[in-house]
């Protein structure tokens, strides 16, 4: 039995989980069209050089830059009447709580959301622009899963689970009703996993209306959860680890999402954090999209070569999101060059010697002026901690 905690989320029970159904799924596609457009897919310029034709689902040109939105907007369209003025409490790593702030604002719902401490400033800031109260608590998601209900049954609000909620997951699927319509011909679908939720709803309905068609799932492998919990049958806890795929940086799958998406994952595919770099420069470089480390999975898997049967294959890559730090992004793209050989970072260090102190300081002028502020000294009087004013360049 599981255990009953002061907080416990009634529509996350272990001993109970929810079945989201194909019904489910149609139905919410009508409920949120009014919020959510369809979402357009784009070829990819690199289908050539991988030998398959490469499509790419393109959730990340939604407003809040996240396929979340989908969710959100199933589950704030049913939440009971008495709560849409008293107001919601969440827990989100940025994607969730952005796309929940984006569409309660447009219903008028109050929204406190919740994040671990790691979360990048700059998404902070972007939820709290859009009037949604932002507090910071909790190391690792799970921990603010579990203040957020805490809170919420303390102050009388509704709390729902971005990850693992029916409603949510109801929405998630929606994405594969779109792809199914748009193109007709997929072999494969790529997903990135975090807790789960996504690609058990995706695949309910890819597995439903063309079975042959595989749906893959790729996790980082510094934060295997979801491949793990397959492994073994059930959900389980791993360590909390950093990864460019902060999105999908979860220590256990959902308690829905591994009941509905055990039986429709073909495969689970775990690509390396340089992989994820690449593709992410790729996606930069290659077909002008900014995507955050959770939306460049697909393409890594596909870039490190883990997918040779679907050679000559039609495969959608799901775009999840492009909601990354400016900062984190000009690290990933080092990264990336990096892990290609295009990018080289080194330090030189010369000894020379001089035929007397006057044309030892002479070369160090004609390095100030040529490098300026790029050269250092080691040794003295020529290191600016020991240099003496006599000795000061001379342009």
């Amino acid at each position: 039995m599981s255990k009953r905690i002061e907080n416990f989320d009634i529509m996350s029970d272990p001993d109970n989980p929810q079945t989201v159904k194909f019904e489910d799924i149609q139905a919410a596609l009508v409920r949120i069209r009014p919020y959510v457009p369809v979402t357009p897919v784009i070829p990819s310029h690199q289908s050539k050089t991988f030998t398959m034709n490469i499509i790419y689902k393109m959730e990340s040109v939604l407003p809040s830059g996240s396929h979340k939105e989908r969710g959100v907007a199933n589950a704030l369209l049913q939440i009971p009447r008495d709560f849409k003025k008293a107001g919601l409490v969440i827990a989100s790593l940025g994607n969730h709580a952005y796309s929940m702030a984006y569409h309660a604002a447009r219903m008028n719902i109050p929204i406190t959301a919740l994040f671990p401490d790691f979360i990048p400033i700059q998404k902070l800031q972007k939820i709290h622009a859009l009037g949604t109260k932002v507090l910071v608590r909790g190391t690792n998601i799970a921990d603010t899963h579990k203040i957020a209900r805490a809170m919420a049954k303390e102050k009388g609000l509704f709390f729902i689970n971005g990850r693992d909620h029916p409603h949510i997951l109801a929405g998630l699927g929606t994405i594969g009703l779109e792809i199914l319509e748009q193109v007709p011909t997929v072999d494969a679908v790529l997903v990135p996993v975090g807790t789960g939720g996504l690609i058990g709803s995706v695949g309910t309905v890819i597995k439903r209306i063309k079975p042959n068609c595989l749906v893959y799932g790729v996790q980082s492998e510094l934060m295997p959860v979801f491949a793990k919990a397959l492994e073994l049958g059930e959900p389980i806890t791993i360590p909390d680890v950093n990864t460019i795929a902060d999105c999908l940086q979860v220590t256990r799958a959902g308690v829905n999402a591994f009941h509905n998406a055990k039986s429709v994952i073909d495969k689970m595919l775990l690509v390396k954090e340089d992989w994820v770099a690449r593709a992410i420069l790729a996606l930069v470089e290659q077909e002008r999209f900014v995507v955050e480390g959770a939306g460049a999975c697909p393409l890594a898997a596909i870039i490190g070569h883990l997918v040779p049967e679907l050679k000559t294959k039609t495969v959608v890559c799901l775009v999840t999101g492009g909601n990354i730090d400016s900062s984190f992004l000009a690290r990933c793209l080092d990264r990336g060059l990096a892990a290609e050989g295009r990018l080289i970072k080194f330090r030189m260090r010369i000894v020379c010697e001089g035929r007397n102190l006057e044309h030892s300081l002479e070369l160090k002028r004609a390095l100030d002026r040529a490098y300026a502020g790029l050269t250092l000294f080691d040794t003295e009087p020529f290191n600016d901690k020991s240099m003496c004013p006599c000795y000061v360049v001379k342009i």
